[in-house]
């Protein structure tokens, strides 16, 4: 089954991938950046192409195999490709995806066609027939097999916090492996190549393709690709507080914090180098992400420098 893209949508969608490649390509300037919000703001199909483009970016990133920060540093080491090439073929590979999804619908495990979506920043909240409720975060995916004995759910990208209810049960598939689960409540992400499970209450099993398995408990974190599982650990403060619209730091580094932060909101959040080691603690609202910037540089010694709304590094002050 084929979808119809308009004549300005196929060329916003050329033009997305060529400012992807020039932003990303190591030597933009600041009047690139000031080009390019020019350009997005000049048509809303401009911007609808650059969303699908950070929505690619996201399900690039979160694909099994190679993590995309190390395709680029691989890249950068190699004498046969120098970084600016390579993300320049990025930049040719997005649009020709995204050409390709205007072209056809059926595409196995893609996001962009899964069952249930939420948006950059938003939060879902989906309940089943049987009673299950499902609550996906940000820039999320997931599919539903309705023809199976019970709930067959499989996370395609991002995260879904999962609620059975007392005599049901379900399964959640990922890239990595099975999960198995009976009454409870746990939450399953796509990390850059593997998953991470956490347990709030009562168990699950864990399953991978080559036979292992084992049972994480309530108050508990796996993480597991195809190859293996990790150890337990203990869940950290604050986890599964974003299903509140709430993230918790407990003397969390300033770059973690704003690498997670910068899940919620729509293009680039950096963090300078000098201040990446910064200790932050506190509560902070999730629907209200420069909210969040104001309040950093008010507590830590750290500027926000804004080359548009849509790039931002936090830097020392």
């Amino acid at each position: 089954m084929r979808a119809t893209l308009t004549v300005d949508q196929l060329a916003a969608i050329r033009q997305a991938a060529h400012w992807y490649s020039q932003l990303n390509g190591g030597d933009a300037r600041p009047e690139d950046y000031r080009a390019w919000q020019g350009w997005l703001d000049a048509a809303p199909h401009n911007a609808w192409a650059w969303q699908q483009a950070e929505r690619l970016q996201a399900q690039v990133a979160g694909a099994p195999g190679i993590p995309a920060h190390q395709v680029l540093s691989r890249a950068e080491a190699s004498r046969k490709a120098s970084r600016r090439s390579v993300i320049r073929g990025c930049g040719l590979l997005f649009g020709g995806a995204l050409l390709g999804w205007g072209g056809y619908r059926e595409t196995r495990h893609s996001p962009w066609l899964a069952d249930y979506r939420s948006g950059v920043g938003e939060r879902r909240s989906i309940t089943l027939g049987n009673g299950i409720r499902l609550t996906l975060d940000t820039a999320s995916a997931l599919n539903l097999d309705e023809t199976a004995p019970l709930p067959c759910l499989r996370l395609e990208a991002g995260e879904v916090m999962v609620n059975v209810p007392e005599q049901q049960a379900c399964r959640v598939d990922t890239a990595h492996g099975r999960i198995d689960a009976g009454p409870g409540r746990f939450a399953v992400r796509l990390l850059d190549n593997r998953t991470r499970l956490d347990v709030f209450s009562q168990q699950v099993r864990v399953s991978l393709p080559g036979g292992e398995s084992r049972i994480v408990g309530q108050g508990q974190r796996c993480e597991f690709d195809s190859d293996g599982l990790a150890s337990l650990d203990l869940l950290p403060t604050g986890a599964g507080a974003w299903t509140q619209g709430l993230m918790i730091a407990n003397d969390q580094r300033l770059d973690l914090l704003l690498d997670e932060l910068s899940r919620y909101r729509p293009g680039v959040l950096r963090c300078a180098p000098a201040v990446a080691g910064l200790r932050i603690s506190g509560t902070f609202r999730l629907d209200d992400s420069e909210q969040i910037l104001r309040a950093l540089a008010t507590s830590l010694p750290v500027r926000v420098e804004r080359v548009t709304r849509y790039w931002v590094t936090v830097s020392a002050a």
